[in-house]
């Protein structure tokens, strides 16, 4: 961004960056004016900080279950080759 996010001032190389979100700000009035309106009036860094720990976690977690499915998917494409040979073997067996 080359514009404060809140009043789309013209920031060129220089603005505060939110040391999270590195989103860009003129100054802390407008830092401040975009932190209320996304968490409400009563925000601390606390909550804001609880809240990026409690999505980390479930990103973790996210990742952990794409890992599962491409685990399962690579064993059931194994399978699905062992059964396709066997098949071939027992018609070939047969005839």
């Amino acid at each position: 961004l080359t514009q404060c996010a809140v009043c789309a001032t013209e920031l060129g190389t220089g603005g505060k960056k939110c040391g999270g979100c590195q989103t860009r700000y003129c100054g802390p009035e407008c830092q401040k004016q975009h932190l209320e309106g996304w968490w409400g009036p009563n925000y601390s860094q606390s909550t804001i900080k609880d809240v990026m720990i409690n999505f980390g976690e479930n990103l973790n977690g996210l990742e952990a279950d794409l890992m599962h499915i491409r685990e399962q998917y690579h064993a059931n494409t194994k399978y699905a080759e062992a059964v396709a040979v066997a098949a071939e073997a027992c018609a070939a067996d047969t005839k």
